[in-house]
């Protein structure tokens, strides 16, 4: 079976800010689609261990507090396990 017959997977990561060297991330998300339709998804807080600037909230709409109290810290985030 080629690649291409596999259901397709994406992945996402919001973060802090826009420079990759800078950036830290804030949540981590992965999205299983099968027939156009979502089938399994995974969506892991991270606590930056820094302040979410508000440029970087009005994007994604995750604030320092609400990262803090529900986020783990970023070292300790899995994405491991099934999407289903």
């Amino acid at each position: 079976m080629g690649w291409h017959r596999e259901l397709p997977i994406g992945f996402d990561l919001e973060t802090t800010g826009t420079d990759p060297r800078e950036a830290r991330i804030v949540t981590g998300a992965v999205i299983e689609v099968g027939a156009g339709e979502p089938l399994g998804r995974r969506e892991r807080p991270a606590d930056p261990g820094v302040e979410v600037p508000a440029d970087a909230v009005a994007v994604h709409g995750i604030s320092s507090e609400h990262a803090a109290a529900e986020g783990r810290p970023a070292d300790r985030v899995s994405m491991s396990g099934a999407l289903r």
